[in-house]
């Protein structure tokens, strides 16, 4: 039986920066990354069934239960009476331990205590913004590189370490409808933030000089999707694999090179603004690298991370299939999330239904909207397949804790 709707209202009269938290997730891809207007929207929730749910009934949920209980792992570090998410969208953090405690009795492969466990603990709402139920979801993936931690022969793209002038500001300390917002910025000689050096200003040398270089990779295209993922997996040299995580952005606007080869009349054919078709215009046109990824102002920072696998800004390992990125202004991380969209065949064409729990751990600097989703694919061929060909309609529904809600 259907309840009464709960509307989360977002509005704010002031201009905040549209940046991705702190640190940034696996993915700050597809968005706009410097001063914005804040989200002008709500999301709106209203209880339904599980039947109600399309293809519940057929997936392996217990495939979803160790990436929630990864998620358990953040929450059990907070006090009973925390709000989980900026907002608190996601209730107390109290009120996720029964669940928690449930799904670490599930044991591996049995789905249908897997569905039991989720039946008995969450409540389903399905999820709407002011457009409707329907959203836009896409899909990333870890890039993957090759690399040197010596400058020579084709190892010559440097990847940066974070400088240490580079500084961010958690606006929600400051503003009371911030909703999780952060800018970046410098930190100059008189105390004042001010914005930080551009993308091109950066190739041009601006951090020459102060050791950030973590190493050199051997192709400007793995780095610059590395740069829109927020992270890699790098095959060095030696032999050796490094994972790189998210250190900082300069906080600078962000802007699609999907978006700038189209406004330059490039990518016209079906199908080319993939990050296949992307790779393949560059590929054909060597030169007009840094004249296209130019005119996107923003630039990432990593570090090494002491994990093996992308790092989500839940601060939690991602499980490709499981994990999504949401906007936290609107969606708690930890929250399951059931989604109805279409994703790529690997090795065909076109794309068939896809159905499926995940779980909200990351977020991204183009991940804007109540019903906005970034699917996180893995590291391997068919991950980066998948999730570069993925992007178009969805719906999805919430499942929280009972209680959380009312």
């Amino acid at each position: 039986m259907r309840g009464l709707p709960i509307t989360i209202a977002l509005v704010s009269s002031m201009a905040v920066a549209r940046a991705a938290p702190d640190p940034t997730p696996a993915c700050v891809c597809d968005g706009a990354d410097g001063v914005a207007a804040a989200p002008r929207d709500q999301l709106k929730l209203t209880r339904v069934k599980y039947a109600e749910l399309p293809g519940w009934a057929d997936d392996k949920l217990s495939e979803a239960v160790p990436s929630f209980l990864n998620s358990c792992a953040a929450l059990a570090a907070q006090k009973d009476d925390e709000p989980v998410g900026h907002d608190g969208h996601g209730g107390k953090a109290g009120q996720w331990r029964k669940a928690c405690a449930a799904a670490a009795k599930v044991k591996p492969g049995d789905d249908a205590g897997a569905k039991a466990m989720f039946e008995a603990e969450f409540v389903p709402w399905s999820a709407a913004g002011k457009a409707g139920a329907e959203g836009k979801l896409t899909g990333y993936n870890v890039a993957q590189l090759h690399a040197s931690r010596k400058k020579g022969g084709k190892y010559q793209i440097p990847i940066y370490d974070r400088p240490k002038d580079l500084v961010m500001i958690d606006l929600s300390l400051h503003i009371p409808d911030a909703h999780g917002r952060r800018i970046w910025g410098k930190l100059d000689a008189r105390g004042e933030v001010t914005p930080y050096a551009t993308r091109a200003e950066i190739r041009k040398g601006a951090l020459a000089g102060q050791g950030l270089e973590l190493m050199y990779a051997d192709d400007a295209v793995d780095v610059l999707f590395a740069h829109i993922e927020g992270s890699a997996k790098v095959m060095m040299d030696d032999g050796t694999t490094v994972w790189l995580e998210f250190a900082g952005k300069n906080g600078r606007a962000y802007r699609g090179v999907g978006g700038v080869l189209k406004s330059m009349g490039e990518l016209t054919a079906p199908g080319s603004g993939t990050m296949q078709g992307i790779r393949k215009w560059f590929g054909d046109h060597p030169g007009k690298f840094d004249e296209v990824v130019d005119q996107s102002s923003s630039f990432v920072f990593f570090k090494e991370s002491k994990l093996a696998g992308a790092i989500g800004s839940q601060m939690v390992v991602l499980t490709p299939q499981r994990s999504m990125a949401i906007d936290r202004a609107f969606i708690a991380h930890s929250t399951p999330i059931w989604v109805d969209t279409r994703a790529p065949i690997v090795g065909k064409p076109g794309a068939a239904p896809w159905r499926q729990l995940l779980i909200a751990q990351d977020t991204g600097g183009g991940i804007l909207g109540p019903v906005r989703g970034d699917i996180y694919w893995g590291d391997d061929l068919a991950a980066a397949e998948r999730s570069g060909r993925m992007g178009g309609p969805g719906k999805y529904w919430l499942l929280l804790p009972k209680g959380v809600t009312k």
